[in-house]
């Protein structure tokens, strides 16, 4: 009796085991996608960002389609102005249930042109979805860096 009982409970306990490590490693493998974001914007790089953008990126918003193209521009409006682009986030959640998950943060964006220098706040929503076994963004944070420097705090001395 006492060596069924052991076996039983060593048995549940690995299947805990193991249902808890599958959704940790996905959310593992979903801050490694939001690390990759972050490093694009703050070193500008479009083609890391494009490798955090599902291929078949399509978003329906005011009765038009924003496909991969609408938002590779928006993230060039986002990073081309800047000679600086610093970002940490805070308040993350990330809520996911199969194959699809959503993040809500907050990101203080610090940004500079020249000698001017700004840092705002933004609440950004992505959506993500795993497309094979990589995580990848479906819909796009509606992140306006210019109108935040134009906006936000200017900041005398970072």
């Amino acid at each position: 009796m006492k060596k069924r009982l052991t076996f039983s409970s060593f048995a549940t306990f690995f299947l805990l085991i193991l249902l808890f490590s599958c959704g940790s490693s996905d959310k593992k493998q979903i801050e490694e996608l939001l690390s990759k974001r972050k490093e694009a914007f703050e070193t500008k790089n479009t083609e890391l960002y494009l490798s955090c953008i599902s291929p078949s990126y399509s978003e329906e918003k005011n009765s038009q389609n924003i496909g991969i193209e609408e938002v590779t521009n928006r993230f060039m409006q986002n990073v081309n102005p800047f000679d600086r682009i610093e970002i940490s986030y805070s308040d993350r959640s990330i809520y996911q249930k199969g194959n699809k998950a959503e993040v809500a943060q907050k990101a203080a964006v610090e940004v500079s042109i020249e000698k001017d220098k700004s840092r705002f706040q933004i609440n950004e929503r992505l959506g993500l979805e795993k497309v094979g076994d990589k995580w990848l963004i479906v819909k796009e944070s509606e992140a306006d860096f210019l109108t935040g420097f134009v906006f936000g705090g200017k900041v005398k001395s970072l």
